[in-house]
């Protein structure tokens, strides 16, 4: 339309046309390759089922063996209860793992093989990141 009107004839619009598709074609694409990957996104969140799938199908999307678990909470001194007559006791040992230990605070724990670790780290990373809440702290451990 922007065209003189005595310029505007069919072969014209047809060379136009020809220079224009490529790039209208490549727009279409990206628009749609766009639209898919950001509905994929926004799929997930931070739940630790829909965590967990998301990592699997960034890293490991054959073997799915990325799995994410709670930290289990220790006692770190135990007092016999009234109840059970016993004598206190404060001297207790107790092993903690190695993410629990020296005041350590995780709310969660990765695990992620140590191949698809060293394949894949930034993306694992990133989508930690990306979906994680704030506040939350989490622990990669290589298995």
């Amino acid at each position: 339309m922007l065209l003189p009107t005595f310029l505007r004839k069919p072969v014209l619009f047809g060379y136009v046309k020809a220079l224009v598709s490529p790039v209208e074609s490549l727009h279409y694409h990206w628009t749609i390759g766009t639209r898919n990957f950001n509905l994929n996104k926004i799929s997930y969140n931070s739940q630790k089922c829909y965590l967990r799938k998301a990592l699997n199908d960034i890293a490991d999307d054959n073997l799915r063996r990325i799995y994410i678990n709670e930290v289990p909470v220790l006692d770190e001194n135990y007092l016999y209860q009234p109840d059970e007559n016993l004598d206190f006791f404060l001297d207790t040992m107790f092993l903690d793992l190695d993410y629990t230990a020296q005041g350590e605070q995780v709310d969660f724990v990765v695990f992620v093989p140590a191949a698809v670790w060293l394949q894949k780290q930034n993306e694992i990373m990133a989508t930690l990141e990306f979906y994680t809440l704030a506040g939350k702290t989490y622990k990669i451990i290589q298995i």
